[in-house]
């Protein structure tokens, strides 16, 4: 399977470069889907929530279909100088592992504002809903930065 060169002017495929885009517009939608819970459009906040999640969730398997079709991370990265670098190893490690815990618990808030209907009972949306939307957010800000950094050392570097 072939991918179109990207669009970022790099070595990364039109995949890798849509990915890393994704990523970098995530922590503001964020944002924004908080915003709009604070001002009292929990429907709002929920969908776009959903939204994001889902189109998140499409372009990592579309990503993780890539890199397979492309043999394989080494093959994957074999235009970068980090290739098998200790660096890029721990990065890469610590970006899957707080990307997934976000993802999973980023998940769970979905499924319970789904579940228990935000827009119905806001007051069910306790202090704890906040502090685990806080988490999240903070791990889609580290998704995001390394992320970048990753696609540095990949793609540009």
């Amino acid at each position: 399977m072939h991918i179109p060169a990207g669009f970022l002017g790099t070595r990364g495929d039109l995949l890798m470069d849509a990915v890393v885009v994704a990523i970098v517009l995530t922590p503001g939608l964020f944002l924004w889907a908080v915003w709009l819970a604070r001002r009292g459009q929990y429907t709002r906040h929920r969908n776009l929530q959903t939204a994001l999640l889902g189109l998140l969730l499409v372009a990592v398997v579309l990503f993780e279909l890539d890199i397979r079709a492309s043999g394989g991370t080494q093959a994957f990265l074999a235009g970068s100088p980090y290739l098998g670098s200790s660096l890029l190893k721990w990065l890469l490690r610590t970006h899957v592992l707080i990307a997934v815990l976000s993802f999973s618990l980023w998940c769970y808030l979905v499924l319970s504002a789904w579940r228990v209907r935000m827009d119905l009972h806001p007051q069910l949306f306790t202090a704890a809903h906040k502090r685990r939307g806080y988490w999240v957010f903070a791990g889609t800000v580290f998704t995001a930065v390394s992320g970048v950094w990753l696609y540095w050392l990949g793609f540009v570097a």
